[in-house]
């Protein structure tokens, strides 16, 4: 079963996914780490399976390419070697298998290779997608809305089950995560913050608004983890959360598995 992690750079990516092999292997299971990101440069675990074994983004920038060009070219190029990459998975015989991917979302968000490429590697296992959104996106409403259209973005161009996390929560004000929270999934909440924020340029607000109605209307919005590599129990909460739904019988979306 994989679990991939995707987010926006910084966003915790690989801190969480050596905390978060570390509370699965505690209750017994094998986990694999996969290192997806062919530019990193380091990495917080050891990765069992890196992928920059397989190709890197120098190998690119060394023929011309630009920065964003070769982190593109590299993740496309990944797809010649999904095969090699699960004969290496499997070799491990393991329970669980965290993809820590890179934190440039246009590849999985708005590209048609990092789907494909993530789909070459998952093929027909169970599979969850965890959406990191970093704390500072809870500052105001309107960065609220921002991260949870593209988040709404990568759930509709993965088309797996997905846990949308907020990471690093021990930095957000604790009335945000005691009182907006948990409230926030609840129809038209979104567009009465927005309503009552003296701080936002009409045209953010106008479209923000109008973003916020389209994603209760489209049903993209389900319980919302607080998730901290401080906290032990936030780490348990989404393996918890992270079983429930690789439990099922058949992949459903996380506004159909916690609404």
């Amino acid at each position: 079963m994989f679990i991939v992690l995707i987010g926006t750079a910084g966003s915790g990516k690989s801190t969480l996914a050596s905390y978060l092999k570390a509370t699965i292997e505690a209750s017994g299971n094998v986990v694999v780490n996969l290192n997806f990101d062919p530019a990193a440069e380091s990495l917080p675990y050891e990765a069992d399976i890196d992928i920059r074994d397989y190709i890197k983004v120098e190998d690119f920038m060394a023929r011309g390419y630009g920065p964003n060009g070769s982190m593109i070219a590299a993740v496309d190029s990944i797809i010649n070697y999904a095969n090699k990459v699960r004969e290496e998975i499997y070799s491990y015989r393991p329970d669980f298998v965290i993809i820590d991917t890179p934190g440039q979302l246009e590849l999985f968000a708005y590209r048609i290779g990092g789907p494909i490429v993530l789909e070459s590697i998952v093929e027909d296992e169970k599979a969850v997608v965890v959406f990191l959104m970093d704390s500072i996106f809870f500052d105001n409403p309107a960065d609220m809305v921002s991260i949870l259209t593209l988040a709404s973005s990568v759930n509709t161009r993965l088309k797996r089950p997905q846990i949308n996390v907020i990471s690093k929560s021990d930095l957000i004000i604790r009335e945000v995560l005691e009182k907006v929270i948990p409230m926030i999934h609840e129809e038209g909440y979104l567009e009465s913050m927005l309503r009552e924020s003296n701080d936002i340029d009409p045209q953010v607000l106008g479209l923000s608004m109008s973003l916020a109605r389209v994603l209760y209307e489209s049903g993209y919005f389900g319980e919302i983890i607080p998730v901290s590599v401080y906290d032990e129990i936030t780490i348990k909460n989404l393996y918890g959360k992270i079983q429930e739904i690789l439990s099922q019988g058949e992949d459903k979306k996380i506004y159909d598995t916690y609404a």
